[in-house]
């Protein structure tokens, strides 16, 4: 790995990593830039494809916020041969889940270069949209201000893999001095593109190790306490249904999660439209019935279907309209689940998935 120091840190961060975006594309690079960039219709910055770098003026890629997981709108760009070369700038859980997404041949990273960053988490929506209202510059804001950092969401705040892998280049702020940065380059293909833009290798960020070492610690501390909670809340089946009982079967979880592919839903077929005779039984039968039904069974078949994938981005619990942290409840058991089949989601694009191999005439371990 090669450390390329910020070329001109007084032009600050965010500006100096818009102008490397740029050059990528006014030099013939890349074909397309997929990143982070604000505008006039939305008060958070929105995924946005740019092929003309002039038009880059609103790319914001270090902004504190993710409205959807960039992992599905990158493997829709890179699900079929274009010819082209696209760089996409994701953060370390999307870079997961599009590694997840290849291994199901939902897509391809033949023509991709991936840019990621040392991620210091995101806010909800609403929260980074009323912290920019309170002044200019809320990324570069947000990169030296603890207090700012303190309003992550809690997915965030107890994740331990902010560091990407599978990336060509990370930009690295942690270590920095305020205002500063470096470009990582992790890949030879990576180390060819900053070199080319002018980059020249540089010493290691000052306090780096010192600064991803507290980092990884507190998030630890805060992670244990959270499943800690999660697991014994979800230990009985009456903790579990209280966990869901708000439960209103919208589905928003399984459309924002990332690594959620099927084309067609078993939850969106008959198998699940019920008809009326069948509820007015059970009622019978049971004297009461829950209404919606079947949430049950909605998030335990997630649970088992994609509990060794998770990336632990939290999408799930941002969309709820009830307020449910799912993410909570699929973090717990989905670390327990890739435990057990020694299983990282996004650790390696050529590792098979764990439910379909077969070790001595038996799936998995």
């Amino acid at each position: 790995m090669m450390m390329y120091p910020l070329n001109s840190p007084d032009q600050g961060i965010v500006q100096t990593v818009r102008s490397m975006l740029q050059e990528l594309l006014g030099k013939k690079l890349a074909d397309a830039v997929l990143v982070l960039a604000s505008n006039p219709w939305s008060d958070v910055p929105m995924p946005t494809l740019f092929t003309d770098p002039d038009r880059m003026e609103g790319v914001d890629p270090l902004a504190p916020v993710a409205p959807v997981s960039s992992a599905r709108q990158a493997s829709a760009l890179t699900r079929s041969p274009s010819g082209k070369t696209v760089v996409l700038v994701l953060r370390p859980c999307e870079i997961r889940a599009l590694i997840e997404l290849v291994k199901l041949n939902q897509c391809s990273l033949e023509n991709a270069i991936i840019i990621s960053m040392d991620c210091l988490g995101r806010m909800e929506n609403k929260i980074f949209s009323d912290e920019a209202k309170t002044g200019p510059g809320i990324t570069e804001r947000f990169l030296s201000s603890p207090e700012l950092q303190g309003k992550i969401t809690t997915t965030c705040s107890t994740c331990n893999d902010f560091l990407p892998e599978n990336a060509d280049i990370t930009l690295c702020t942690l270590g920095a001095e305020p205002g500063h940065m470096g470009f990582e380059a992790l890949t030879d293909k990576g180390k060819a593109l900053l070199e080319s833009l002018g980059f020249k290798k540089g010493d290691d960020l000052p306090k780096r190790k010192q600064d991803i070492a507290a980092l990884a610690d507190k998030r630890s501390l805060s992670k244990k306490e959270l499943f800690d909670a999660t697991a014994l809340q979800m230990s009985t089946i009456d903790g579990f249904q209280t966990f869901i009982g708000r439960c209103l079967n919208c589905y928003n979880c399984r459309t924002a999660c990332p690594v959620c592919y099927c084309k067609e839903c078993v939850f969106l077929t008959d198998v699940f439209a019920h008809p009326p005779e069948l509820l007015l039984e059970r009622a019978t039968r049971r004297g009461a019935v829950k209404m919606p039904t079947d949430t049950s069974m909605f998030h335990l078949t997630r649970l088992s279907h994609i509990g060794h994938a998770c990336v632990g981005c939290g999408q799930c619990s941002s969309v709820c309209p009830s307020d449910i942290q799912v993410a909570d409840m699929f973090r717990t058991v989905s670390e327990k689940t890739q435990a057990f089949f020694n299983y990282t989601p996004g650790r390696d694009v050529t590792e098979p998935i764990p439910q379909l191999v077969v070790r001595n005439g038996k799936r998995g371990d």
